[in-house]
């Protein structure tokens, strides 16, 4: 059967989520934006007057068909919370980005609910999953959604957020329950039947950023409540903090990142795969891989080539999943992202 098509690549990503290594190393990119890149359309193109559900999954499904990989974020995706009276940017070939933060004047947040998220972008997103589960079923679906503080942030700021932090505790609870109502009501209103487990994308969430003690307050009881909740859908959980886990000195924050219950958990760069797998081993799945930017982006392929070989030393014969350090969103070279993919099929081939 072809690694890449056949139809049992949802079940062999499922299975090792679930914590069966496999020496058929699935991949999951979490691609945002790079499937515009694509079909050469612009950004705009999807994020229109009315979020275009058929392009967006077109995108989704012509870079996965280019590449290969085992799992795809469902929809060209957008953290924008236009829903709550933010404004997002939409570049004609950039990234979409967050140019005024909703709650920047905190008395705006009487006058929504978490619901509100559920608005006509939400719906249009949410299509785009259906399209691409229909066309693909043979391909694991992941719902990608903004952790507590990467949420918070948005809503608030995230400089005036740390502010806060200081300043306004209680405020802090507030702005995090609210945010925690956003991601279940995402979740519960994407869908089960949309996705086949659920992404924590948590760059804000970063004990380096926040502190140890604060990341352990403040961020960690939404990232619990969260896992349980989706759980209840029937949807492992994916755990993605950015900042530095894998030494001696943080590994009781890994082991508290773990004790939330979350089925896999995610290392961004400058950590050392051994250091996580020493808390990771029997208890969850482990994801991380390439450096979005440093391999990535600026390439060459020779130094992609290095670089998965030297990861997958540590990590074959794991309870691993490929990804690399960070999403991917367009302008990294397309053809970086098939090298690194080339490669770990290789790697798997030669060591099978």
């Amino acid at each position: 059967m072809n690694p890449e098509r056949g139809p049992d690549r949802r079940e062999l990503f499922l299975s090792v989520l679930s914590g069966t290594p496999s020496k058929d190393i699935p991949v999951f990119l979490r691609d945002l934006t790079l499937g515009l890149d694509a079909l050469s359309v612009e950004t705009n193109a999807v994020f229109g007057a009315k979020y275009d559900a058929k392009l967006s999954a077109a995108c989704v499904l012509e870079l996965q068909n280019r590449i290969g990989h085992d799992a795809v974020v469902g929809c060209i995706h957008t953290y924008s919370l236009e829903a709550f009276g933010g404004t997002t940017v939409y570049p004609a070939n950039g990234i979409p980005y967050l140019s005024d933060p909703p709650f920047s004047n905190i008395d705006r947040i009487h006058g929504y609910v978490p619901e509100d998220i559920c608005d006509e972008l939400l719906k249009g997103m949410r299509e785009s999953y259906r399209i691409v589960r229909r066309k693909a079923p043979h391909l694991a679906e992941i719902m990608n959604i903004g952790g507590p503080m990467n949420t918070a942030g948005n809503l608030r700021g995230l400089e005036t957020l740390m502010m806060d932090i200081i300043l306004n505790p209680d405020l802090v609870s507030e702005l995090m329950e609210f945010s925690e109502g956003i991601m279940k009501s995402t979740a519960e209103y994407i869908g089960a039947d949309c996705a086949d487990a659920v992404f924590l994308a948590a760059a804000s969430d970063n004990p380096d950023m926040l502190g140890l003690e604060d990341f352990m307050r403040i961020s960690l009881p939404g990232i619990k409540n969260m896992t349980n909740f989706c759980h209840g859908m029937g949807l492992p959980v994916i755990f993605h903090p950015h900042g530095l886990f894998s030494t001696e000195d943080r590994k009781e924050v890994l082991r508290a990142s773990l004790n939330t219950g979350v089925d896999g958990f995610q290392f961004a760069e400058d950590n050392v795969p051994s250091g996580i797998l020493k808390e990771t081993s029997g208890k969850c799945c482990v994801l991380g891989g390439l450096d979005a930017f440093n391999a990535l982006l600026l390439g060459p392929e020779e130094r992609i080539n290095r670089s998965v070989n030297s990861l997958l030393d540590s990590l074959f014969g794991e309870d691993y999943i490929m990804t690399c350090s960070c999403s991917l969103n367009r302008g990294v070279p397309i053809e970086n992202v098939r090298t690194m993919m080339d490669a770990t099929r290789a790697y798997c081939g030669r060591r099978a």
